[in-house]
Parts: structure tokens; sequence; C-alpha cells
């Protein structure tokens, strides 16, 4: 009897063990998934929202501008801060000209005064006026239904260099002004807009200069 129950108690322990080791990895896992969760995850939910983007080569004034608009739609509204705005241009001889804009770019000077503006700036003049007004600067206003973001003129869209603005002034990473890189109505250029709190797309497209 003492050795049949000897083998009962043999059986029995390698289950308890292995049940009790199966309970520590479940628990080990749950420990390191959710720590992994806490610190490597993005919970910050994107807005939901409906953007169009237009490039005109017909724009300003005087309609001689080349300008580059950004509409809100409809959706959730976005503050400018959490925004980041990228353009590709393939250049005729093939090199892809990328550019970044986020709310760190310094203001600059797009128009035939000293004024500077921070782009693409909130085109409301109820709100204020371009390069007068903090309030329409990028980064400091919240886009929301209805509202018109603006490049403003050729400079504010392109790099441009000489003339009484010059270094990386546009939203799209190469001089316009010069036919060597062959901007001109029917040019493509790619642009997202990212959602900077949750790395989301908001809005990616090609956009085709009219």
């Amino acid at each position: 009897m003492i050795k049949i129950h000897s083998n009962q108690e043999e059986g029995v322990s390698p289950v308890v063990g292995v049940m009790l080791m199966l309970v520590v990895t479940i628990i080990i896992a749950a420990v390191v998934s959710a720590y992994a969760g806490h610190i490597g995850g993005n919970t910050e939910v994107p807005p939901q929202t409906s953007i169009d983007v237009q490039i005109t080569t017909s724009g300003g004034p005087q309609g001689d501008q080349i300008v580059m608009t950004f509409e809100h739609l409809s959706g959730d509204p976005i503050p400018t801060a959490d925004m980041k705005i990228l353009t590709f241009y393939k250049l005729p001889g093939g090199e892809t000209v990328a550019s970044e804009v986020t709310d760190e770019d310094p203001a600059v000077r797009i128009f035939s005064t000293d004024d500077a503006v921070k782009l693409p700036y909130l085109n409301d003049i109820s709100k204020g006026v371009p390069g007068e007004s903090p309030k329409v600067d990028f980064g400091n206003f919240t886009f929301q239904s209805g509202d018109i973001m603006s490049s403003g003129t050729t400079i504010g869209t392109g790099v441009t260099e000489g003339g009484f603005m010059s270094g990386d002034a546009g939203m799209i990473g190469c001089d316009l002004t010069d036919s060597a890189n062959g901007f001109e109505r029917g040019s493509p250029v790619e642009v997202k807009i990212v959602h900077i709190p949750s790395d989301k797309v908001l809005f990616s497209k090609e956009v085709i200069a009219v």
C-alpha cells in the first residue's frame, strides 16, 4: 500500500508542477505585455477629418502666384501644433525633393514687406492679418471645419533662391520659379498630413497643380 501510495504522489506532483509553471508563465507574459504596451504603445486616438489640398498656378491677387491651400471640409478640429505636412516632388532629372513642415519651423517673409508668417497660415482676415497677427501662424490655431490654410505666394509654396526672400521658405522643397525644376500646371506633388500625437496619416494623395 505504501508503494502504491508513493506512485500516486509521483504521478500527481509533475502535473501540479506543470500547472504552476504554466500559471507563472502566463502571469509573466501578461506583465511583460502590459509593460511593453505602456512603454511603446500609442493610445492617442487620431482625429476623424476630411481635408482637401489644392495647388493653383494662378493664385494671389494678381493671379500670378503658385499657391497651396488646405481646406478642412468636415470632422474633428485639429490643433495645428499637432500637424506635420510632408511633400514630395520629382524633378525632371528623376530626383525627388522632400519637405517637412511643422510648427517648429521659423516664420518667414513671403510678402514684399518685413512681416514674417509661419506657414501655412490661416486664411481668415477676421482672425488676423498674415505677418501681423501671430494668431494665424501655423501652430497657433486650431484647424476646424470651414477653415482654409494657405501658402500665400509662390515663395510660400516653394523654396526660392534670391529676391527679397531666400532659403527654406516654402511648402515644396525646390525653387518653383526655376524652369529647370519643371514645375507647372499639371505637375504632381505627393502630399501627406500626419497627426503627430498618434502618428497617423490624416491625408495622403497626389495633388496635381492646376
